[in-house]
């Protein structure tokens, strides 16, 4: 049985010919370096050995992805053939995995990458452009709404194999709604000592919940039991105020607080009743804004390329972190100096590029710091000890160039990212 995504512990798998080996040693420091992805090449997992045609299904199963480096010496090989063809496998059986191509020297893929499409490299060398390909091409985006704009629901559900037929069901529905759905990451960085759970239905503007049926529980509670976890979220929900909507399996019944109002769906539907639909289809209009919505405030040269609305390197940073992005030179209002500093204090993440010691930056992030929100600093040039007042920001990240830019921003707020559920329904 294939391991889910989350739980795999490489993010990529590098497949290419060896001729091709300069300008994938290039790629891969860049990709782990720069990026901060963990990569799955055989220079480093098979050193001196060769991997059999047997464990290859093995060593990309151990992948969120793999990444082919496609030249006319690549695709002449029968091995890289073979990585393709247990990658197209992998993609048609594990919902989420990433088959993404890099075309060298425009060599002729057509008949042979058929399904996926490629980048083509501009020159011997990894760019910028190339560089803001590679990494969104690794992150879904067709069915996410952009975080500027979305409507964002909680949602609080099971994805075990023997229970997940409602949810995902119920979650189609939402999807079609054109609502942006948001689940606890366990692994999203950021909570300090907070309630994580609490925070996240907090961003949020609407929670449904779906309680499958595990075992004949009686009545069920919140304190104890396979079913705390779901009480306890709608019980967060109800206390933040927020439109709920709770789909249950009838044989699921509440000893410890109301459930008349929750809607019967069986486990194993899937498809949701009228009832149901009816309900989530009202949620678009009975969303309210979030309580406390998470967003990521860019302090940084406002001249530069970078600061420019609807940039690749912004719609990066969003599609990334799954957070919407604030620069204070967007922020209108009266009292502007106040409204910033509200901005910042508030934000999940400061994340400031000091770049020749950026007075406005250095401001911010200080005032970051002291109102106790993550902040993350990077700056062009080497890697360094960034201003004095600035150090408990920990470790400043360094890029000589825009595309060892693209793979620091990448680096920098990949841990503080959203779990977005569009892209797992």
């Amino acid at each position: 049985m294939s391991l889910p995504l989350n739980k795999r512990d490489f993010d990529v798998f590098l497949s290419y010919a060896h001729k091709d080996q300069v300008f994938v040693r290039q790629l891969y420091r860049w990709l782990t370096e720069h990026a901060g992805l963990k990569v799955w090449h055989d220079e480093v997992q098979l050193p001196g050995g060769s991997l059999l045609a047997t464990d290859l299904g093995l060593a990309i199963g151990r992948c969120r992805g793999i990444l082919l480096v496609a030249s006319e010496e690549s695709l002449n090989k029968g091995w890289v053939t073979a990585e393709y063809n247990c990658a197209m496998d992998e993609r048609a059986n594990v919902e989420g995995f990433r088959v993404v191509a890099l075309r060298l020297a425009n060599a002729d893929v057509k008949n042979f990458m058929r399904g996926i499409t490629w980048i083509d490299a501009t020159g011997p060398d990894l760019d910028a452009p190339m560089a803001l390909a590679l990494i969104s091409a690794l992150y879904p985006s067709a069915k996410l709404p952009s975080p500027a704009g979305a409507r964002d629901v909680y949602v609080s559900c099971s994805w075990q194999a023997a229970d997940k037929s409602s949810a995902a069901a119920v979650c189609s529905e939402l999807v079609a709604q054109g609502l942006r759905l948001v689940g606890d990451a366990k692994d999203q960085q950021g909570f300090g000592d907070g309630d994580r759970v609490e925070r996240i239905i907090a961003s949020c503007g609407a929670f449904v919940g779906i309680v499958p049926y595990r075992q004949d529980p009686g009545e069920v509670r919140r304190d104890s039991g396979p079913y705390k976890y779901f009480l306890r979220e709608m019980d967060i929900a109800a206390s933040l105020g927020l439109p709920s909507v709770v789909v249950a399996d009838p044989r699921v019944s509440r000893g410890d607080g109301p459930d008349s109002h929750w809607l019967r769906m069986n486990t194993d539907a899937t498809a949701c009743p009228e009832a149901v639909t009816a309900a989530l289809a009202g949620l678009w209009d009975d969303w309210v804004t979030p309580p406390a919505p998470q967003y990521i405030f860019w302090a940084l040269d406002l001249d530069s390329p970078a600061a420019a609305a609807g940039g690749a390197m912004r719609r990066l940073v969003e599609q990334v972190g799954g957070m919407p992005v604030v620069i204070g030179n967007e922020i209108q209002s009266e009292s502007l100096h106040a409204a910033i500093m509200a901005k910042i204090c508030n934000a999940f993440l400061v994340m400031a590029d000091i770049t020749d010691d950026n007075v406005n930056s250095c401001i911010e992030a200080g005032m970051a710091l002291a109102a106790g929100t993550n902040v993350r600093l990077i700056s062009r040039g080497k890697a360094r000890n960034p201003p004095f007042m600035l150090r408990a920001a920990g470790q400043l990240l360094g890029y000589a160039d825009t595309a060892e830019q693209v793979g620091v921003l990448h680096r920098l707020v990949r841990p503080f990212r959203r779990r977005i559920l569009n892209a797992e329904i």
